[in-house]
């Protein structure tokens, strides 16, 4: 069976790197949300905890969703993007875990470096390009792939 070639307009991103970068712009935006819901009730507004607490689900679900798309994609994410996905997925678990268990000096610590995990991944998946040649990342040798 015969493949066609896509042929994306000049300038397009490979449809991998699109749906990577989606990914971690996701990722961020979640995690940007949660430090202002944690911003307002810190600073004295404290009908904004319940948003707070529904958003530590909403961005466990983002974080973990994105890590198994980078999986999923991990030949076009490369090992640093890769890395910084999973360590986001499992700093943010932990982070859930310190906000129910009520360490609120051990969860704004890591919040912080959330924030800076997120950001690196996004700022490395956006100037991510695939390698040389390998427009097409999957392994054509693989049985899967027939």
């Amino acid at each position: 069976m015969s493949r066609m070639a896509l042929r994306l307009p000049a300038g397009m991103p490979h449809p991998h790197l699109v749906v990577l970068r989606t990914l971690a712009t996701l990722a961020l935006s979640a995690v940007v949300a949660q430090a202002g819901w944690a911003a307002a009730f810190l600073g004295g507004q404290g009908q904004y905890v319940g948003y707070h607490r529904v958003g530590a689900w909403v961005t466990a679900g983002v974080v973990v969703g994105t890590a198994v798309g980078y999986l999923v994609l991990r030949r076009s994410a490369g090992p640093v993007n890769l890395s910084l996905a999973l360590l986001l997925a499992l700093a943010v678990v932990v982070q859930v875990t310190l906000g129910r268990a009520g360490a609120a000096s051990a969860h704004i610590f890591l919040g912080v470096l959330i924030a800076m995990v997120a950001t690196a991944l996004t700022s490395w998946t956006y100037r991510h390009s695939l390698p040389d040649g390998e427009d097409d990342p999957v392994d054509r040798s693989s049985p899967r792939s027939q």
